[in-house]
């Protein structure tokens, strides 16, 4: 009976040894399948002394190659996720955990594993991290994993490889045990007009010597006798898994111990961040109660199957370092030096508050809902106590008489409203999650078990709270030179840290807006704005001038007037509504100025704005003005000053005479220096024309021929030479003169201007 066709790639995993990775699910499917072994049970905890007996199945005792169950995950808002598994083990445990090969170094770089009963942790084992192709390239044995539909060459492709190697052979009527000798391959014929069929022969020498051959189509089953050519073929099989799943790591974990013990792994991988999103339900005055979700998503690959769940915010520093790959350090070859008495050489290794009174000084902030810092100057008094759910939802319903301006809808109906049932905590939600701080994070604690399936996301409530709150509008003109926007002054009088998110806002049972807001801490205030105030009106305009001098200055030779550039920009606010408004400016911050002295003081400030508060009347139109100061000088050189300079200053009663005389000094000395200068500049003028008449006479002299008339004029260029080198000899002793009367004046010059000091204020 003939074997059916099958490819060599079929004969490997027939021969290969079973899978090298088993995934975690499939892993955790049989503990449920297998339950705890016979004898076993689980770990006592105060936890499960009254659970069903359901849950408690869960508590699984890993065998050889399991997976302990997951048991707490927590998400940070920087991109990692803690994961702690946690189960029984009894005698030799072995842990396989499957990741992807991306994950591998955080794990590696995070990895704890703790027995608590006597067991001792042994080596963390996961398989090599070298490409495939490197390490088949180290097995003596290759086959292609297609054979182009030839099955036999496929087949006669391996045998042909393990030329030598013991085998039994089986066929429909005989089996024998012979080593391969060689593989044959011939040609049958066929019918007319078709190709002749391939056909191989497999040739063994038996033990007594005996030739035989076997048609391979015949051939059952081959077995390999020798263990070198059934580790080859092994090793080739188990780099080819590796290569076909090239993001699939294990990593398996070992303890020795005798006796049931608790046994547990934690590490941290890459994951999504979490998110928050809120639900804001504001009553007439501006009051929020704030209902908080945080969504989750689990990308793993199984399922968070009741987990203890947290969930913190911050941002800890987390990095990937290749740590899985071998490193290889390149050493030198040092040839072994004669005198072997040598030792190593060590070597040394080479919202700022404002207050009431200031105004000044950098902040912190930017547009509507940015910033940091606590808005208002001076210590805030202590809330007023919070009403009950039941006065709360009263109060709401009595005051419901909103006007469109503060984008709310009134609502009459017999029916629960949205709001009220938020507000009266009998909405069925219930914050799953409690808060503490966890170093300089903040951790949310979800209370009970979580299930969040592998590939699905959750939404989980874990705020419910009512907060400090105003209702106000704030003008922003980078953001609209018009009107300002409607929003709430907020304040985190939670115990909780609020992580950064987007708002919805439910203004009178109606939907009023969207907000962002960043991380809010207990007692932070900050602005909120979810729509724009179509009933205020807000205008800008904007006047300059330089006034008096209030200083003036002389020292290191220059002069300084120093005086002030003033802005004022005026902000009319008119409340188009007949509601009371209150209005925050956000005046932008400029380095380099201040608010004048008599300059309305504001609120708060950030790095980027002045914030000022203006309450307006229904139909009221209020004036904000604000000036801003920016201290200049004008600055003239002493080497450089003029007389007209210093007539400048006395009409503007920047010097008295005394100082006048001083200036007047410095005047007569640089005028001086001048003329010295003028003077050396007219000396070398001179001698540089005496030169070139003295160069034309000795041109003339060189082309004149021996005659009296040339003679005569010899005798004359002579002569006049001769005075020209007497007013050389002159000019060189003026020239020194000159020279030294310069260096005398500038010593003089440079030691009045050092000398001169003036700091002179004016009133």
């Amino acid at each position: 009976m003939k074997l059916h066709r099958r490819s060599s790639k079929t004969l490997l995993v027939a021969i290969a040894i079973p899978l090298l990775f088993l995934p975690i699910g499939f892993a955790q499917s049989r503990a449920a399948r297998t339950g705890i072994k016979a004898g076993a049970a689980p770990a006592a905890s105060p936890k499960t002394g009254n659970q069903p007996a359901a849950r408690q199945t869960r508590e699984t005792q890993p065998s050889a190659g399991q997976s302990l169950p997951l048991r707490r995950v927590t998400l940070y808002s920087n991109g990692v996720a803690y994961f702690e598994r946690r189960g029984t083990v009894n005698g030799r445990a072995e842990i396989n955990l499957s990741f992807k090969q991306s994950q591998v170094d955080d794990v590696l770089k995070s990895l704890v594993v703790l027995d608590l009963g006597r067991g001792r942790v042994g080596a963390v084992s996961y398989n090599s991290s070298a490409p495939p192709s490197a390490r088949m390239s180290e097995i003596p044995f290759s086959i292609d994993a297609s054979t182009n539909g030839d099955a036999a060459g496929g087949l006669a492709g391996v045998l042909e490889q393990l030329q030598g190697a013991r085998v039994a052979v089986t066929v429909a009527n005989r089996s024998l045990t012979g080593a391969i000798l060689t593989i044959g391959e011939r040609q049958l014929p066929t019918e007319k007009d078709k190709p002749s069929v391939k056909t191989h022969t497999l040739v063994i020498t038996t033990e007594s010597g005996e030739l035989q051959s076997f048609d391979l189509n015949d051939v059952r089953a081959i077995k390999l006798l020798d263990e070198g050519a059934r580790h080859d073929i092994t090793q080739f099989a188990n780099a080819s898994a590796s290569a076909r799943r090239r993001d699939a790591k294990t990593i398996t974990v070992t303890s020795e111990g005798e006796g049931q013990r608790e046994m547990v792994v934690s590490y941290t991988i890459a994951a999504p961040i979490w998110k928050t999103t809120y639900r804001v339900v504001l009553d007439p005055e501006g009051k929020p109660f704030f209902q908080g979700w945080a969504v989750v998503d689990n990308v793993s690959e199984e399922d968070w199957q009741e987990v203890s769940l947290s969930l913190v915010s911050g941002t800890p520093i987390s990095f990937i370092q290749p740590i899985q790959n071998p490193l290889y350090r390149f050493r030198p070859i040092i040839p072994i030096p004669q005198d072997l008495s040598l030792y190593p050489q060590v070597y040394e290794a080479g919202e700022i508050s404002a207050g009431t009174g200031s105004g000044y000084g950098p902040g912190i902030g930017g547009n509507v809902g940015s910033g940091n810092m606590s808005l208002g100057g001076g210590r805030a008094a202590p809330p007023p106590p919070a009403p009950s759910p039941q006065q709360f939802n009263q109060q709401f319903n009595q005051r419901r008489d909103f006007s469109p301006a503060d984008s709310a809808i009134a609502v009459s109906t017999s029916t629960t409203s949205i709001s009220s049932a938020i507000t009266s905590g009998e909405s069925g939600v219930e914050t799953a999650a409690s808060g503490g701080e966890v170093g300089e994070l903040f951790e949310y604690r979800v209370e009970q078990p979580v299930t969040v399936r592998r590939d699905r996301s959750a939404l989980i409530p874990i705020l419910q709270t009512k907060m400090e709150g105003e209702r106000v509008s704030v003008y922003n003109e980078a953001t609209r030179r018009d009107r300002p926007m409607h929003g709430v002054r907020l304040k985190n009088t939670s115990a909780l840290t609020l992580e950064g998110g987007s708002l919805t806002v439910i203004d009178g049972d109606a939907y009023a807006g969207e907000a962002l807001i960043e991380r809010l801490k207990a007692n932070e205030q900050r602005f909120i704005s979810f729509g724009l105030d179509l009933g205020t009106l807000v205008t800008t305009k904007i006047n300059s001038e330089r006034r008096p001098v209030f200083l003036v200055r002389a020292q290191k030779g220059v002069f300084e007037a120093h005086y002030h550039q003033t802005q004022k920009k005026t902000y009319t606010i008119i409340n188009q509504t007949d509601k009371q408004r209150v209005v925050y400016v956000e005046h932008p911050y400029r380095a380099g100025w201040k608010l004048s002295d008599d300059a309305r003081k504001p609120s708060s400030q950030t790095i980027n704005f002045y914030r000022f508060r203006v309450e307006l009347k229904p139909r009221e139109t209020v004036e904000l003005p604000v000036t801003e100061t920016q201290a200049l000088m004008d600055t003239y050189q002493l080497a450089n000053l003029s007389s007209r300079d210093v007539e400048l200053f006395v009409t503007s009663n920047y010097i008295d005479a005394a100082m006048r005389a001083e200036l007047e000094k410095l005047i007569d000395l640089k005028l001086r220096i001048g003329n010295e200068s003028s003077r050396i500049q007219s000396l070398d003028k001179e001698t540089g024309e005496i030169g070139d008449d003295q160069k034309r006479l000795r041109e003339n002299i060189s082309t004149l021929k021996n005659t009296n008339e040339a003679k005569q004029l010899v005798a004359r260029y002579i002569a006049k030479a001769g005075e020209q080198e007497t007013r050389l000899e002159q000019i060189a002793k003026e020239k020194r003169a000159a020279q030294d009367a310069l260096a005398k004046l500038t010593s003089e010059f440079d030691a009045a201007v050092r000398a001169l000091v003036i700091d002179k204020p004016l009133v």
